[in-house]
């Protein structure tokens, strides 16, 4: 993939020439990921991209791994965990403790309903305001909950990712959840969606079930409805990887930070400490 095939791809996209103008950044990236040999797909794909939702994202893959073999960590990318079913995950990380770390992306980005009333109120004047109230909080949650989901299993609750049972694998659904709650989503959103009420304190709570929460017998029956519906996550999914691209740090060629949590009912402490260990040496912690 040469640098014009990049440009090209932007353009189609809808990019404007302030994305072109950080071709030559993302470029030296796609070209490090080029030298290892094993992003052929995800280059081709990137060259081929015509549509806006389709090229960030795989900008953000690109992103994900440069930062990985940027630090010495390889990846491998489109892995099968089980040869008996057709579906991938988007990357593989062998890491020195031999945990078999799976990572499949979705980038969130904004509701197009928020987008529409930006975009109106700056055709008004130079100036837009968007609010969240508690109820819509509550609803972005519930959106970032319904993402991580839709990455694990169908709407019947048929499992689609993450089939191996190996002692070994570490499935992880990873998020670009820059943009939710009006891009200040923070360390205590990412708790509340995992962990629900019980894992903030009260002034962050917002009525909301985690999917990592443990069921109880004296929930009231929609809460364990829906704690069903998760159970195949908590005993499928250890862990979520919040993603945030840093500030001033590009609009294609970016840096990403994390928030990760970690399913409890799958991982202790002692297991936990060298894969957290490994995954931030690419990608720091959020401050």
């Amino acid at each position: 993939m040469d640098k014009q095939k990049l440009i090209n791809a932007i353009r189609r996209s809808g990019g404007k020439q302030n994305a072109v103008d950080e071709a030559n950044d993302l470029w030296v990236r796609l070209d490090c990921l080029r030298q290892t040999g094993r992003y052929d797909f995800l280059l081709k794909q990137l060259s081929k991209a015509n549509d806006k939702s389709n090229f960030l994202a795989l900008v953000l893959e690109a992103n994900f791994a440069y930062q990985f073999e940027a630090s010495g960590l390889e990846l491998t990318y489109e892995v099968k965990q089980d040869v008996r079913h057709e579906s991938s995950i988007d990357f593989l990380r062998k890491a020195p403790s031999g945990d078999l770390i799976y990572f499949e992306l979705r980038l969130l980005q904004q509701r197009q309903s928020i987008l529409d009333s930006i975009k109106t109120q700056l055709q008004k004047c130079t100036m837009f305001r968007v609010f969240m109230d508690w109820e819509a909080e509550q609803e972005e949650v519930a959106r970032i909950q319904s993402t991580v989901l839709s990455k694990v299993q169908d709407k019947r609750g048929n499992p689609i990712k993450f089939f191996s049972t190996a002692a070994k694998a570490i499935n992880v659904v990873v998020i670009d959840a820059t943009d939710s709650i009006l891009g200040t989503i923070d360390v205590h959103d990412c708790k509340l969606a995992a962990y629900g009420d019980p894992g903030v304190e009260e002034v962050y709570r917002r009525q909301v079930f985690g999917f990592f929460q443990a069921d109880k017998p004296e929930y009231p029956q929609h809460i364990r409805e829906l704690a069903a519906r998760y159970l195949h996550i908590r005993n499928t999914l250890h862990g979520v990887l919040f993603l945030f691209k840093r500030p001033n740090t590009g609009i294609l060629a970016y840096q990403l930070e994390q928030y990760l949590m970690w399913n409890p009912s799958l991982l202790d402490e002692t297991r936990v400490q060298p894969i957290y260990a490994d995954v931030t040496s690419a990608i720091p912690t959020r401050r």
